[in-house]
This record gives C-alpha cells, structure tokens and sequence, in this order.
C-alpha cells in the first residue's frame, strides 16, 4: 500500500503547500475600504507597485480597443507584432505612406505603451511623409501631424518622458533646422489654432517671445521642462544618461537666440535670451551627473578637482621637498612652450578664463600624463617608512586624475567648453555690434549696395558719405568679429566661425562684382589661416596664397613685355592703312590709349 510512487506524491503536495505560502505573502492584494482607502498594504508585489506606481491605470489610460485587441490575439501577440512591424517597414520602402499609415495605427492598439511606435510613426510624418509635397505649407501641415501624433501617445505612457524628449526635439530641430526654417517659424508664429490646441500641455505665454511672438524653440525647451519635471517632481524613470537628460532643455535657450539672430536684427530682446541660455548653462555645469561607472561629477568641477589634486601633490612633496619642483622645470623646458602659455600656466587655476584653459588644454593634458610618471616615481624613491605613509596619497592623486579625466570626456560629448565660451561671447558688446553690422551688410547686399555711396561738396570740393555700403559694412563688422576671437579663439570653429565663414564668402563675392582686390592687412586673416591650417577647406585666400598672387602681380607691373610675349620675342606693330609697319620711334597710339 506505501508503495514508493504513493509516497513521492504525497511529498510533492506537501512541498507545493509549503510553496504557496511564500507566494501568498508576496502577492497578496491591499484590502480597501468603502472610500476605496488602503486599509492594510497586501503583500511585497502589492506596496511595491503602490509605492512605485506599477499599475495600468497609473502608467497610462486604458483603451478598451486596444485591451480587446490584444485579447484577440489570443496569446500571439508577439507574432502578430513582428509581422505588422515588417509590413510596416514595407511600406515605408514603397512609400505606400496610407497603408503605412493604418498599419501603424494597428500597431499603436496593440503595443500603446511601446513608446518606439510612437516615435516612428512619428517621425515618417514629419519627416518622410512632408517631404513628398513641394509646397512648404503642406510640409508644414504635415510636420504638425507628426508632433500632434505624439501627443496622442502621451496618455499611454504618462510616466514616461520620452514622449516628451520626442516633442521637444521634433519641435525644435524639425521646425528650426529644415530647408524650410524661416517659412516653418513664420507660420508657427501666426498659427493660433496649434497654439490653442497645444495649451493643455503647454500654456502660449511661456513660449511667447515679446516683439516676436510664439518661438517653436522655446516651446522645445518646455517640453524637456516637463520631462525633467516628471522625473524629479513624479518621481518617473528616468531612461537616459544624466549628461544629456539635463543637457536638452538649456540648449534650447541657445537655438532660440540663434533662429533670432538668423532672422532679425540683433536687439536687447535677442541679448536678454543670450544671458538666460548663459545662466542656464553655467547651472547645468553645476549639476551633479552620475556616469555608467556610477562616478557623480560635474562638469565645472575641472577646477575644483586641480585645486584637490594640488593639495594632494603638496602632501606629497612634504616627503621629498624640491624634487617635484626641479622635475618640473624639465617637463617646462622640453615642451618648448611660449611665452602666453608659460603666463597662463604661472596663474591660479580660479583666475584662469575657460578661454585660457582651452588655449593651454593640450598643454596641460602633457604635462599632467607626465606629472603622474614623476608622482610614481617620488613615491618609489622615499624610504621604506615614508612609503607606507605616501602610498594613500598616491591612490588619492590616481583618483583625482581619472575623475579629471572623465569630466573631460563627458565635457566633449556635449562640447561643453565651446557652448560656455559662445554664451559669454553674445554677452560682449562686440558680439553685439558684429551681428548687427552683419545683418545690415546684408540687408544693403540684396539690394545690390555694395560700395559707399557719396555727394560732392561743391564748397568744401570734399566727398561726404551720403549711404555705406555692403561691402564696408562687412568690413565693420569683421572689426567687432576679430576682436571676439582674440578672446574667445575657441569660437574660431563651430557656428558663430559657420556664420562668419559664409559672410567672407558673399565679400570675396561682391569684390569680384565691384572689381577690388582682398584687401592688404585684412582684419580676419588670422581666423582664416587658423581655419586653414586645422584642415578646414573654406575656399578664403590665406596669407601665402595671396602673397603668391601678389609676387606674380608685381613681377609682371616690373616687366609688362614678360607677360605679354615671349622672352626675347620682338612686340609686334599694327599695319597701317596702306599695308606698311609704322615706326615704333614715331608711334603715339599706346600714349593715346
């Protein structure tokens, strides 16, 4: 009767008995009352998802279309994605934009809280779809479908701020970065039926730029507002790195200055944004970031971080006095650097511009590889007892050297240094007056004034400048421009070095119009040959080029008859009437020319 097989099974239920019990505790659901009020907590599962906000009706809206859908699959939901997620795909290489279209929407009842069909869907109306059309008012129709398709999407993924990521960067780049970008911006401006339909997520006023009106990049920056809001203040996951999370929404202040800039005169309108990006920015360099390695940094910290690994090195030095010191004059010598670096490198690191530390950072980045061999190797030369004492210091300056080196990676990815150099720059008064002079230059260039205009004094017998020209007006500005990059050099590459690039261009232009030659001791000719000798192909005349032009120039005003005929070829003579070859010594038609 208590055959082995009974038994087994009698063990089997009881250790499923013994099973259940933890799982009960687990998942054991809250108990409410009547006002629907937590009245006892439930289980692990049960204050996990209450604590954490786990629930559907939490994460998103339900849809009872879509719930039906996914219970029509009858478990093969996965299978059915695949296969409209290749359909969809399909068309898209087709460009079959309607069936794309349904087949998405398909897609959307069955995965609402995959925010990746939002995206693409998206993204192939604002971007594939409104290409299609020649008619920029269609494209921009369509652009909108795209950025009201997602706010669609909000409602289904609540907790999620990449629905709102999504919003400002479509918002943002699509409309201010198209081929189309002064069109797209002047009907965002004048589009009061978007802005009442965008209210209820974001009110008109925060956006509304004065003597503008509606700025699509500032609405940008709203959007990146609400997802930093969702996640500090609603506690919501956050789903991507520190460094470009908080990045985002003050580099819109930046892109709204700059749409500006593009489109109007600069004014103290354009300047107050300039110095509201510049304290955003300089906020987001205090804001601590955590990396992939779980290091927590910020990327102001660099002097803060130099401070610490000095104190660390004097603690050091204690040990073995003048040694570092007679080590570092070596480093110095064989670095061959000059005189501006050596009195960059003598100040203290708080009175150090980021101009500077960029003009030095290759240097110090040497030295510094070097520094770490002569730290090693003070520390391997001190007896035995002070060793033991130095070693902690060491690991110390190990430290401190690779939390140097990682702000300055996570520096570059967002070129940091450069965007915090550019706020400061559209702060000078400089910065101010080149764009202006700019704008006006050519302003006066497409109405074809491109030199000075002037009146004769018919008292004084005196020229006196009636109306300046586009090409003067250039000139004036690249005044104001040559002084902003002998402050800031790092601006010598990147947009406002974009900008200026294109404006030389449209001078070198109108030279050639007007008959000029480049002028000699051109304002900007270092910020050419620099731009050059970094590999940049700007088609701009450089300093050797144009004395190679003008060598070959003032040859041939020494010596006409060289460039005119061959060496040793007499010059030929022009028959008269009759046939005959005049006289060269009697020949006056070269004096009357």
């Amino acid at each position: 009767m208590n055959s082995p097989t009974f038994v087994r099974k009698i063990i089997y239920l009881v250790l499923i008995g013994a099973l259940l019990m933890p799982i009960l505790l687990v998942s054991q659901p809250a108990a409410r009352n009547k006002d629907n009020a937590v009245v006892q907590e439930g289980g692990v599962l049960s204050r996990l998802k209450n604590k954490f906000g786990l629930s559907q009706t939490r994460l998103s809206q339900i849809d009872p279309a879509s719930e039906t859908m996914k219970l029509a699959s009858l478990g093969l939901r996965g299978v059915a994605v695949n296969l409209l997620w290749m359909q969809a795909n399909d068309h898209k290489v087709k460009e079959n934009y309607d069936q794309l279209e349904a087949t998405l929407n398909t897609l959307i009842k069955i995965q609402p809280n995959f925010v990746k069909v939002w995206e693409f869907q998206a993204h192939n109306l604002s971007y594939n779809v409104s290409v299609e059309f020649d008619d920029y008012e269609y494209r921009y129709h369509w652009v909108k479908k795209g950025i009201r398709f997602l706010t669609e999407g909000i409602q289904y993924n609540i907790a999620d701020h990449r629905m709102t990521d999504n919003l400002g960067a479509f918002t943002g780049m699509k409309i201010g970065n198209s081929d189309e970008k002064f069109q797209f911006r002047r009907m965002f401006r004048k589009d009061r039926e978007y802005h009442d339909e965008m209210a209820s997520f974001i009110e008109p006023d925060l956006y509304d730029t004065p003597e503008y009106g509606p700025d699509h990049w500032k609405m940008a920056y709203h959007w990146f507002d609400l997802s930093r809001k969702l996640v500090e203040e609603q506690r919501g996951p956050q789903l991507v790195s520190d460094l470009m999370f908080y990045m985002k929404r003050p580099a819109q202040l930046r892109n709204q200055a700059m749409g500006l800039q593009a489109e109007f005169r600069t004014d103290e309108i354009v300047r107050e944004i300039w110095a509201t990006s510049e304290r955003e920015w300089k906020e987001y360099g205090d804001q601590k970031i955590t990396n992939t390695l779980d290091q927590t940094i910020t990327l102001n910290g660099t002097i803060e971080t130099s401070e610490r690994l000095d104190r660390l090195r004097q603690q050091l030095d204690e040990y073995s006095p003048n040694t570092r010191q007679d080590l570092q004059k070596d480093i110095r010598a064989s670095l061959r650097l000059t005189d501006e670096q050596l009195a960059i490198l003598d100040l203290p690191l708080d009175q150090r511009t980021p101009e500077q530390m960029f003009h030095v950072e290759q240097v110090l980045k040497e030295i510094e590889r070097r520094q770490i061999a002569v730290d090693a190797e003070l520390v391997r030369q001190l007896p035995p007892e002070k060793r033991v004492l130095a070693l902690p210091i060491l690991e110390e300056i190990r430290q401190a050297n690779e939390l140097l080196s990682t702000i300055d990676k996570n520096s570059g990815t967002v070129n940091f240094r450069y965007w915090t150099a550019h706020n400061q720059a559209e702060l000078e008064d400089n910065a101010v007056a080149g764009h202006q002079k700019l704008y006006d230059a050519r302003d006066n260039q497409l109405k074809s004034i491109f030199d000075d205009e002037f009146r004769l004094n018919r008292q004084t017998k005196q020229r006196e400048p009636i109306r300046q020209g586009a090409i003067s007006m250039f000139e004036d500005s690249y005044q104001s421009w040559s002084q902003i990059f002998e402050k800031y050099s790092v601006l010598k590459d990147g947009s406002i070095a974009s900008d200026i690039v294109d404006s030389l261009k449209e001078y070198q232009q109108m030279l050639k119009v007007t008959g000029l030659e480049w002028p000699e001791n051109f304002v900007l000719q270092d910020f050419i040959d620099f731009r050059a000798a970094a590999g940049d192909d700007d088609e701009l005349p450089t300093s050797e080029q144009l004395a190679e032009i003008r060598s070959g120039k003032s040859s041939e005003e020494q010596n006409p008859a060289a460039s005119e005929s061959p060496a040793g070829a007499k010059p030929e003579t022009t028959p008269g009437k009759d046939g005959s070859k005049p006289d060269p010594a009697t020949d006056k038609s070269k004096d009357q020319v």
